[in-house]
């Protein structure tokens, strides 16, 4: 478990700045799209939420949706997931699958930030209990067998990825 403290506290901070990003946006951009073809801090917002709660459901077993097949999962976690935790960042142009897509009408500021601190202490709750289980990995339904520090780490560089589309129009 001491070894999950630190990405569990990096978590919530990426979670926290987020929060404080998404309440600081003026009510008139909240549902105005960053850029043409990008989505609105609303959107972000929401997609920041889904992708707690789709990690939840992944970390505690209950993700019904299709995953990839067993036999390419170790090549999209070299692919995908190593790079990212190797250097902390999302590759620039990486379009969201679609279980993670937000609607194109997002609810607003105070229900979808506190859809997302919900989400992410949920997480972070069950993170908490699968390393007092002595688990040390979750079976990624894409990623295959990653670390759950890994886990949580991938939670929090998303997080920061998108918090910086908050506060500019022309972001990524």
């Amino acid at each position: 478990m001491s070894s999950m403290k630190p990405t569990i506290v990096d978590n919530r901070e990426a979670v926290d700045a987020f929060i404080t990003a998404a309440r600081a946006v003026a009510p008139s951009a909240w549902t105005a799209p960053r850029a043409p073809g990008k989505w609105s801090p609303g959107q972000v917002t929401e997609h920041v939420a889904i992708a707690y709660e789709i990690a939840l459901a992944i970390l505690n077993g209950t993700f019904s949706g299709r995953g990839a097949p067993r036999v390419l999962r170790p090549l999209i976690r070299t692919i995908v997931f190593r790079p990212v935790i190797k250097t902390g960042r999302f590759k620039e142009g990486v379009k969201a699958p679609a279980p993670f897509l937000p609607t194109a009408s997002p609810a607003g500021v105070a229900d979808l930030t506190v859809r997302l601190q919900a989400a992410a202490d949920a997480f972070e709750r069950e993170l908490e209990a699968t390393a007092r289980m002595g688990r040390t990995s979750v079976d990624h339904p894409f990623f295959g067998r990653v670390a759950l520090s890994d886990y949580s780490r991938l939670q929090a560089i998303h997080t920061r990825h998108h918090s910086q589309q908050l506060g500019t129009r022309d972001a990524v």
